[in-house]
């Protein structure tokens, strides 16, 4: 537990470094944790579809993230932070019985058995229909939460909610950031959310749906003419979403629409999550579409790279040369560096773009 104003301070201060990227939000959970004497702490959204943006816990068995997002519908605590009042705290006292405990299924099949009985919790945050709850998740040995743990946890959650506002808003900056670099380049670029809707365009994206290349925008969806076309691309987009919050390579996918005038060549989209920081609430547009008609620029596969795979400026002038049928000799010579750097940051660039074999990155920077 707390134990002086420089204990509390330094674990207010570890959530604003987390918001600004310069620390883990998980190192930050685990101060929160130890402040309030629990076992674990928790950071998760929620959206009201139940399905989960992100979840980071400390001090859990690995296992229990993929049985979170599958006891969601079950979870009472889930179904708690979406009435409760942001920054009221509640502990399982507050809203189930003892025997209700004994009866229920989540906390039988899934608390008790990983010994996390015992919860305080608040929301955080609520925005269009999302939900950020803050939980410090306790032991049988430590049971429920004390008063004075409560009055400490209590203390700490504001400042926890300024952090996750903070991080939120600095998510949205990068996308707007994004969409004006797009801009600059002329491409045809699509920002979606989640359920495929388009939160943000670019003005050739915005001339390309008024014209009639097969791509319209009817409700807010981006949808292809031809029925095949439109089931392809919502294939895309919810393979690229899924894409966000498990771990592996990025979930790309391309699609071929076909407009109404044969004489003109098909459009093709390149379906991407849209790269993050090293942590993202993933509540804002995360899903980038990119048309092209031929293929692209070298400004233009820049700006993909960087947007969709995170690569650093090192990396894209490294996959520059590449895709230009460069040796790794002559890249080496051209950066200064030794032979086996350049290695190394090609398989960095493989890992993020979600390749294997250099060949099969050649080929994939081809068709950028």
């Amino acid at each position: 537990m707390i134990t002086g104003d420089a204990q509390w301070l330094a674990t207010i201060d570890a959530f604003h470094s987390a918001a600004l990227g310069e620390q883990s939000w998980e190192a930050a959970l685990a101060g929160f944790a130890q402040a309030t004497g629990s076992r674990s702490a928790q950071l998760v959204g929620h959206h009201s579809n139940a399905s989960v943006a992100f979840n980071v816990w400390t001090n859990i068995d690995p296992a229990l993230y993929a049985t979170h997002a599958e006891t969601v519908s079950i979870n009472p605590r889930v179904k708690l932070a979406e009435v409760v009042p942001v920054l009221r705290s509640v502990s399982d006292l507050d809203f189930i019985t003892t025997e209700q405990m004994r009866r229920d299924t989540f906390y039988q099949e899934y608390l008790y058995p990983f010994d996390i009985p015992f919860i305080c919790l608040t929301p955080v945050e609520k925005s269009n229909g999302a939900v950020v709850a803050l939980g410090a998740i306790r032991s049988r040995r430590e049971g429920h939460i004390t008063r004075e743990q409560r009055e400490i946890f209590a203390s700490l959650a504001p400042h926890v909610r300024s952090a996750v506002r903070t991080h939120l808003a600095l998510e949205g900056q990068s996308t707007a950031v994004l969409m004006g670099a797009m801009e600059a380049l002329t491409m045809s670029v699509f920002v979606c959310d989640r359920s495929g809707r388009v939160r943000s365009l670019t003005p050739a994206a915005e001339a390309l749906v008024s014209s009639d290349r097969g791509l319209q925008l009817k409700a807010g969806q981006l949808t292809p003419y031809a029925p095949a076309d439109a089931k392809a691309l919502g294939d895309a987009i919810d393979a690229a979403a899924i894409g966000l919050i498990r771990m592996g390579p990025p979930a790309t996918r391309t699609v071929i629409i076909r407009g109404r005038d044969p004489d003109l060549a098909p459009l093709v989209l390149d379906v991407f999550p849209l790269a993050s920081r090293s942590f993202g609430f993933n509540f804002d547009p995360r899903v980038l579409i990119v048309a092209r008609c031929s293929r692209g620029s070298a400004a233009r596969r820049a700006a993909v790279l960087q947007a969709a795979y995170a690569l650093t400026p090192a990396e894209i002038q490294i996959a520059q040369y590449l895709a230009d049928g460069r040796s790794v000799e002559f890249i080496a010579g051209s950066r200064g560096v030794a032979v086996g750097t350049i290695r190394v940051q090609i398989k960095s660039v493989m890992a993020k773009v979600g390749v294997t074999r250099q060949v099969e990155l050649v080929v994939r920077l081809g068709e950028m």
